[in-house]
């Protein structure tokens, strides 16, 4: 008897980048699931920004191959993929609450009919019209050699393979699209890559994370070098799941009236809070800078966004303490570390990602355009104050700021004004451009914060190659 499985891939804040990275994951689900795949559908909430994509697997059996990748490629493109029998309760009345009555619904989709189907209906759920897309590209593994989430990658450079730590991992076996962008090359270098080998969770042991081995064949020899200089110091021996480098708001408060030995972390004003942020996720463990942290021992709540746009709630012990803030030990409940472990998988190994901002939409359209062909994940926006709210949401995984000088409304030295002197955020690589390149401007912006300002008769190319510049030599700075 043929045996059938639903799964849902939820997608939290689905609009944007999140939606298109959504979509590209629908049309690639043939190829990943293959026969398993008996159709599939899609159901969004407008008011809450919530998609589901519903997969049902069939055939003899659904293979757990199968549901590796579903899970792996969700978690990728920004979503969790459940079976929707093992969902928790609260989960489980959430969901069906949000998409009990869709503002936009489709139903079981045969997997030919998905690209032809899906393409309006992403237009009305709010995608570019004019937009990329792809009946048959298997989804890809982008990777910044040395560059963001490069903290969990080993290389064995005699083996020619490189480990990737995360939570979660396509199956052994499978041939992955791999592009690596290597520091100086103008565009991503593809190779031939196969799992060679996972290690779940399950098997985690200090020095060796759960995480996938990758095989690469025939790595260019320029490729070698580059992974040869950013191997990795050996920082996994003392602990069974790396960290990872990652920047975002954070508040800290008291868990429960309750339970009055627990702390709460106050602040003056909220920026402030939105001045505070998360380093060093990971399964577990984060330090969370703070001007005030309560004594060693105390228990805290934290409420943070994750990269993926999922919220974490969670009870954290306040592990150690220091001028900047404090390091905490996660308490995680089953569901929340299904969560956490979505937002690893997301952002281990990653592409560099960067945020276009400009009120001319074909401009920001070609710089963002010209920004992917180098290798970036790319967001934008057409004013600076929804450029602020995409800041806030994806500060945990952005690495560049590409923002118009001259806009309506706020302009972009308030722009990097704000996010420097109030935000405190100082990492972040910020390039102004502008269309009039009058005297003392890029003294002005560079005096508010900016790294650099270019002139928009460059063209898209030579200012996503100086604005990829810019950020290499901010990243080779903080090294040093």
């Amino acid at each position: 008897m043929a045996a059938t499985a639903d799964y849902v891939c939820i997608f939290v804040r689905a609009t944007g980048d999140r939606l298109r990275a959504a979509e590209r994951l629908v049309l690639a689900l043939p190829l990943i699931l293959g026969e398993d795949l008996l159709d599939c559908g899609v159901r969004y909430q407008a008011q809450a920004k919530l998609l589901g994509v519903t997969v049902r697997l069939g055939g003899e059996a659904p293979s757990d191959a199968a549901r590796d990748r579903l899970v792996f490629w969700t978690a990728r493109a920004g979503g969790r993929a459940v079976a929707v029998d093992r969902l928790e309760a609260d989960d489980r009345s959430r969901l069906e609450t949000y998409l009990a009555k869709p503002t936009h619904a489709l139903s079981g989709v045969a997997p030919e009919e998905l690209f032809e189907i899906t393409g309006a209906f992403f237009t009305e759920l709010g995608a570019a019209p004019d937009r990329r897309r792809s009946a048959g590209e298997r989804p890809q593994l982008v990777m910044d050699v040395g560059g963001p989430g490069w903290d969990g990658v080993r290389w064995d450079p005699g083996e020619r393979r490189l480990f990737v730590a995360a939570p979660l991992a396509p199956p052994a076996g499978d041939a992955i699209p791999l592009f690596l962008r290597v520091p100086g090359q103008q565009k991503p270098v593809q190779v031939r890559a196969t799992v060679a080998d996972v290690r779940p969770s399950a098997a985690a042991a200090p020095g060796e994370p759960a995480g996938y081995l990758l095989q690469l064949e025939d790595p260019p020899p320029a490729l070698v070098q580059a992974l040869d200089a950013a191997a990795p110091a050996p920082v996994h021996d003392a602990r069974a799941a790396p960290r990872f480098q990652v920047n975002a708001p954070v508040k800290v408060s008291a868990p429960a009236a309750a339970k009055p030995a627990r702390h709460l972390i106050e602040y003056a004003t909220d920026q402030e809070l939105a001045a505070d942020f998360v380093q060093n996720l990971s399964q577990g463990g984060a330090f969370v800078r703070t001007p005030s942290p309560p004594a060693v021992g105390s228990e805290v709540e934290l409420e943070l966004r994750l990269p993926n746009g999922a919220e974490l709630n969670a009870t954290a012990i306040v592990a150690f303490t220091n001028a900047n803030g404090m390091g905490v030990r996660f308490q995680l409940a089953p569901d929340a570390q299904a969560i956490l472990s979505n937002a690893i998988a997301h952002i281990s190994a990653r592409a560099r990602r960067a945020l276009v901002v400009d009120d001319d939409e074909l401009v920001c359209r070609m710089i963002a355009d010209a920004l992917r062909d180098r290798g970036f994940e790319v967001m934008t926006a057409g004013t600076a104050a929804e450029g602020l709210s995409i800041l806030s949401e994806e500060l945990l995984a952005l690495d560049l700021l590409v923002t118009d000088v001259v806009m309506p409304g706020m302009t972009g030295e308030e722009l990097v004004q704000l996010i420097r002197n109030t935000g405190g955020e100082v990492e972040l690589a910020i390039v102004g451009v502008t269309g009039s390149l009058e005297q003392g401007i890029d003294k002005r912006l560079e005096a508010v914060g900016a790294d650099a300002v270019l002139d928009k008769s460059l063209g898209p190319d030579l200012i996503a190659q100086a604005a990829d510049a810019v950020l290499e030599r901010k990243r080779l700075s903080a090294q040093g």
